[in-house]
């Protein structure tokens, strides 16, 4: 059995991961920003939605556009296959991207406008938490250093390390499946000032 999980955070990035509950990547397309919805329908159409036992979203931060298209589609085929729909957040997912023996790691989205949504993370055996709030910081307010930030987009911020969006998108499917499927009425997707 899969999950397909879908990450339409980003103004620039869109991936879709066929893997296993343990993250075991199987099969993945990436693809850049624009329609979202005609290359979500390829990308399902190449990846096949026969066989999952779940579905899990990016939720947010990230563009409204895009995370409304990949929630969605994401809900539709929840709905429709009868699955579960769980969620994850895409600094977590950032976060994911980090090497596995950093304990403390800075994840950045890019949120346009010279900004950035920030989330500082911790990682205790194995097992990845995020420390305070998520935060939209400007660019320029970053201190570059410790903890290391990484980002899986193309910011312009000297020093930040750039992650692999389909090995981390495919990391955070286990510890979304441990958490509680998402309600299919009433889904929004979480927004930062």
């Amino acid at each position: 059995m899969s999950v397909l999980a879908i990450d339409t955070a980003s103004r620039h990035r869109l991936v879709v991961v066929r893997a296993g509950r343990g993250g075991e990547l199987e099969a993945a397309r990436t693809g850049g920003g624009g329609a979202a919805l005609p290359w979500l329908d390829r990308s399902l159409v190449e990846l096949g939605v026969s066989g999952l036992e779940a579905v899990v979203v990016v939720t947010g931060p990230g563009s409204y556009t895009g995370l409304r298209a990949g929630i969605a589609v994401g809900l539709g085929v929840a709905h429709t296959l009868g699955l579960p729909l769980h969620g994850v957040s895409s600094l977590e997912v950032v976060a994911r991207s980090a090497p596995d023996g950093e304990i403390e790691t800075l994840a950045l989205v890019e949120a346009g406008r010279g900004g950035a949504y920030a989330g500082r993370f911790l990682r205790r055996d194995g097992i990845l938490e995020m420390r305070g709030e998520a935060r939209r910081v400007s660019l320029s307010a970053v201190a570059v250093g410790e903890p290391p930030p990484v980002t899986l987009d193309a910011l312009d911020l000297p020093g930040t390390r750039p992650g692999d969006a389909v090995g981390a998108l495919a990391a955070s499917i286990p510890a979304a499946l441990a958490r509680s499927p998402l309600a299919l009425a009433g889904l929004a997707a979480t927004y930062l000032e």
